[in-house]
């Protein structure tokens, strides 16, 4: 009976590590895609010469308020975010790969050690 409760917890280990894994995973690349479209529709109202200044403004708070408080420079924060998701999202096939393989190899080796 030991037996069957040791491996039931250690598949259910793998499983819960590797669902974090997929669930930040998926969570980094929404926020990357979000943050990149609504900084995308910033520029446009930017660059739209019908819009005066106060319009202008309006429309860019409505699709992201921006947080910075350095004077002119208007979404310093979301533009170094977009580009630190950038990397982050680029470089992480490999390691995340590499973390589902050590789990899943693991957790194979100690569910077998359980019942050799």
């Amino acid at each position: 009976m030991s037996d069957i409760i040791l491996t039931v917890i250690t598949v259910l280990g793998a499983v819960l590590t590797l669902g974090g894994l997929a669930y930040g995973a998926r969570k980094l690349a929404r926020e990357y895609k979000e943050l990149g479209e609504k900084l995308e529709a910033v520029a446009a109202i930017g660059a739209d010469p019908s819009l005066d200044e106060d319009e202008r403004k309006a429309r860019r708070n409505a699709v992201l308020p921006p947080t910075s408080s350095w004077g002119d420079v208007l979404y310093f924060r979301e533009w170094v975010r977009y580009f630190i998701l950038q990397q982050a999202v680029s470089g992480l096939g490999w390691p995340a790969a590499l973390t589902a393989s050590g789990v899943l190899l693991s957790t194979v080796a100690s569910a077998w050690s359980v019942w050799a």
